[in-house]
């Protein structure tokens, strides 16, 4: 018979940012992706670990975010092939930390002890942001504050996790978990980034063992939350509303896709406007909820976070 030939192992994650949704990650995901040494999954976040063999939520709109997860282990892998034999692979899927006690076993299933990534922001300004995410992707309806009595009531208990404003904050719990299963854990705070995101950056790669005097473009900040002018407008370039189709398919016929994009992002741009505060009577009773969680953290992660208990409206 012939040489037998040697299997070679798929290229796996070494290292993934877990979350938390609304902290930043969207942005380390492209920073991070900026350094030679490093593979980021081309699908920001395949949520393998979180909804295999899962159902989606019964919010608005969360079928249509459901059907761009990862639910065979083959699809995992193939996102990773062209890893050109890059030293640190990764990926960002937010929802891994919100749904630990079943990913962190997944995780250790597949993948062993990778290093682990969690950026967290002031759960009040998280919460307020993410209410303001889905107000303009035009799926949440109601008021922050009938939102957060919703999800107190458990009006929105079948809903994806990105409904869930005031108990995604909840990070003591799930960042200690991880801590206690992981041998590598390294914990950052949205605030660091936005006051010197090249510094913190910088920390990841060493984190990595990758070269850390590489010099990211932070000028950009993704996927921050603003809340349209105008609805209708807005809703020409959303999906899966039957407006953005329609809108979609005269903008490539007379100009093109990559016009059309960007044409459609400029307009887009230009429609969004920065929310107004949360009042400070939401934010009061949100610092209350949090208070002992906030004072819990803190020691897991050995940050002073009482700045995160000063007032706060925005």
């Amino acid at each position: 018979m012939g040489e037998n030939l040697k299997q070679i192992d798929p290229v796996l994650p070494n290292f993934l940012i877990v979350g938390v949704a609304k902290c930043g990650t969207t942005s380390l995901y492209y920073y991070l992706k900026q350094h030679p040494d490093v593979f980021m999954s081309p699908l920001k976040e395949p949520k393998f670990f979180s909804n295999y063999k899962t159902t989606p939520g019964k919010g608005a709109g969360d079928n249509f975010r459901f059907k761009k997860n990862i639910n065979s282990f083959d699809d995992y892998v193939k996102l990773f092939k062209t890893n050109n034999g890059k030293e640190a692979v990764g990926e960002a899927s937010v929802d891994t930390i919100f749904y630990f006690e079943r990913t962190i076993p997944a995780i250790k299933s597949y993948l062993g002890d990778p290093r682990i990534i969690i950026i967290l922001r002031n759960p009040i300004r998280r919460a307020y942001s993410a209410y303001n995410f889905l107000v303009r992707d035009g799926y949440e309806k109601l008021s922050f504050k009938n939102a957060l009595i919703a999800e107190e009531q458990g009006r929105r208990a079948e809903y994806s996790f990105v409904w869930q404003y005031r108990k995604c904050g909840l990070y003591a719990y799930p960042v200690h978990a991880f801590q206690t299963n992981f041998s590598r854990v390294k914990v950052l705070l949205y605030d660091d980034l936005m006051r010197d995101a090249i510094t913190l950056v910088q920390s990841v790669y060493a984190f990595l063992d990758i070269d850390p005097d590489f010099i990211p473009n932070t000028e950009h900040r993704y996927n921050t939350s603003t809340i349209p002018r105008w609805r209708l407008l807005n809703n020409l370039f959303m999906k899966p509303k039957r407006l953005h189709k329609v809108a979609r398919k005269i903008g490539r016929t007379i100009l093109g896709m990559n016009r059309w994009i960007r044409l459609r992002d400029r307009i887009r741009d230009m429609n969004m406007q920065k929310p107004l505060p949360m009042g400070s009577e939401i934010a009061q009773q949100l610092r209350q909820f949090y208070h002992d969680d906030i004072l819990k953290l803190q020691d897991y992660i050995g940050r002073d976070l009482s700045f995160w208990l000063q007032g706060e409206d925005k």
